[in-house]
């Protein structure tokens, strides 16, 4: 199964929603197949606030996290697994062959309700295990897997699960050689410089010396948890057109994550 690397791909901010900028990430993938296996995952919070409003919901965060109704729940499913999944499957399928999955088909990644704060029924959950199985069959077929991060716990009941923590978990269950984070942000910066490359410990005494800081740190932390369990490089950055992809895998853009030789 590893006969071709395995990257992993988290899209979000113009990748995931600019079309344009979609097909050249997607041309760009087919134009490596023959060397690189690629997973897709993907979120969607703004999409689903947006829907959401239209029918009277307003978001609710703790500490960043988005808490889930059981209400807002099926606002969840609709549009990360039906309308954002379906969209970029159709899109994808323009130039490779692509298959729509959640972390509910094949039990892919199942999980568990966080503590909500309030004791009401909360449906934003964690991941407790993940199967790869359904993954590693698409993949080896040349099917390239595009996963919600919509799941389920061990009842059945459904879950809305962060589509970074589901991007680490896979990753690192397949072993991925890449996992790549792309956004609207050129990488990890410091003074508006990006920082190219970054092992383990460098990493994390650029958290304590509050180089990286804010919303970044739980990112670089689970990315560091990722290489620790064996993904190969960890890049974040952003994918702006062709060739962006290949400067990534490389490591020349972006910010390189890797695990410090011991």
């Amino acid at each position: 199964m590893k006969s071709k690397s395995i990257s992993v791909i988290k899209i979000g901010g113009r990748a995931a929603s600019d079309q344009k900028t979609l097909i050249s990430l997607i041309t760009e993938m087919k134009s490596l197949d023959s060397e690189h296996h690629f997973i897709l995952v993907h979120g969607g919070g703004a999409e689903v606030s947006r829907i959401g409003s239209i029918f009277g919901h307003t978001p609710r965060f703790v500490h960043g996290i988005r808490m889930t109704s059981p209400e807002e729940m099926d606002i969840v499913d609709m549009v990360l697994s039906g309308k954002m999944n379906k969209y970029l499957v159709r899109l994808a399928n323009r130039v490779t062959r692509a298959v729509g999955i959640s972390g509910s088909d094949g039990f892919l990644f199942t999980g568990e309700s966080i503590e909500s704060g309030t004791g009401s029924v909360n449906h934003t959950g964690k991941i407790t295990k993940v199967s790869t199985e359904l993954v590693e069959l698409l993949i080896e077929n040349d099917f390239i897997p595009v996963i919600s991060s919509t799941s389920m716990d061990n009842q059945g009941r459904a879950l809305n699960i962060n589509a970074d923590e589901a991007a680490l978990h896979i990753a690192a269950a397949v072993k991925a050689d890449n996992l790549i984070f792309l956004s609207d942000i050129p990488g990890i910066l410091h003074d508006d410089r990006v920082l190219s490359c970054l092992n383990g410990k460098e990493a994390e005494a650029a958290i304590q010396k509050e180089i990286i800081s804010g919303g970044m740190i739980p990112k670089v932390r689970s990315s560091l948890t990722a290489l620790r369990e064996g993904v190969g490089h960890v890049i974040i950055g952003r994918y702006s057109g062709s060739g962006d992809l290949t400067q990534l895998i490389q490591g020349n853009r972006g910010t390189y994550l890797y695990k410090e030789h011991s």
